[in-house]
């Protein structure tokens, strides 16, 4: 399984779609005794990188569907969404 995050789903104009992260872990019985394990890699382009839509997927006469944004721009952005202080947003 590989999940994909929001600037590849930019990238891709939402050909491939970035899912919501989640862990639950399956209960235990006494015949199971296997643990769960999984092997994470999280990259993130250089701060500076223009992330917009690849052209090889785009039909033609389409329009992207997100407009071009730097990846530290996006990275920002998502900073700034998910932190609160006191039930105010950070800005």
């Amino acid at each position: 399984m590989v999940n994909i995050g929001d600037l590849m789903m930019q990238w891709t104009n939402d050909q491939w779609i970035s899912t919501l992260h989640r862990v639950i872990n399956p209960p235990m019985t006494s015949e199971q005794d296997n643990r769960r394990q999984s092997l994470v890699f999280f990259h993130q382009p250089n701060y500076d990188t223009l992330i917009q839509c690849l052209p090889g997927c785009l039909q033609p006469g389409a329009t992207p569907r997100h407009a071009p944004v730097t990846s530290g721009d996006h990275l920002l952005a998502k900073f700034v969404k998910q932190t609160t202080f006191g039930g105010s947003k950070v800005a």
